[in-house]
């Protein structure tokens, strides 16, 4: 395990996700984690399943698939699944678009950490949740903004390209 540590430890050192841990903590992460490496093509998530897991991607990239559309890619460092913790029924599929290697950790792994990790871990996996949320409530706020800028009568389509003056 010591060798895998030593192996696995620079890949995990370089993702923001853990920049809050130690290396102790990082330690005891990655004894209770399960690894799990998936070609390209292979699902690791499929919609409307039910599991207690959530991923975090540490090599690779992996598509995120709602009603058969890419609606985006994950990369290196990304978590995703997190929402599988509480046993909710899967949204999206995630897909590896590259050979990918994934630390999956369930709820079983996380009731193995001490109290102060888990909140740790907790905290970090809410904070990359709300990120997510602004993020969304960003496209839909511009989204929003653009339906009305274009369905205003100053910004019609079919607008007469003359202006004022009568010059084109």
């Amino acid at each position: 395990m010591e060798d895998l540590k030593k192996t696995i430890l620079p890949l995990i050192e370089d993702i923001p996700f853990f920049d809050c841990f130690n290396h102790d903590e990082i330690g005891i992460l990655l004894e209770k984690c399960s690894w799990i490496k998936v070609s390209p093509g292979n699902r690791i998530i499929t919609a409307g399943e039910i599991d207690f897991r959530m991923f975090i991607l540490i090599v690779g990239q992996a598509e995120v698939i709602l009603n058969g559309k890419v609606m985006s890619v994950l990369g290196t460092g990304d978590i995703f699944g997190e929402v599988g913790l509480m046993g909710t029924p899967r949204t999206a599929s995630v897909e590896a678009k590259t050979e990918c290697l994934v630390l999956t950790f369930d709820a079983d792994h996380l009731n193995e950490l001490t109290l102060e990790l888990q909140l740790k871990l907790l905290r970090r996996i809410l904070l990359v949740m709300i990120a997510r949320l602004q993020k969304l409530n960003q496209w839909e706020w511009l989204r929003h903004r653009n339906r009305k800028i274009d369905a205003s009568p100053n910004h019609s389509a079919t607008k007469n390209p003359i202006d004022k003056t009568g010059r084109v």
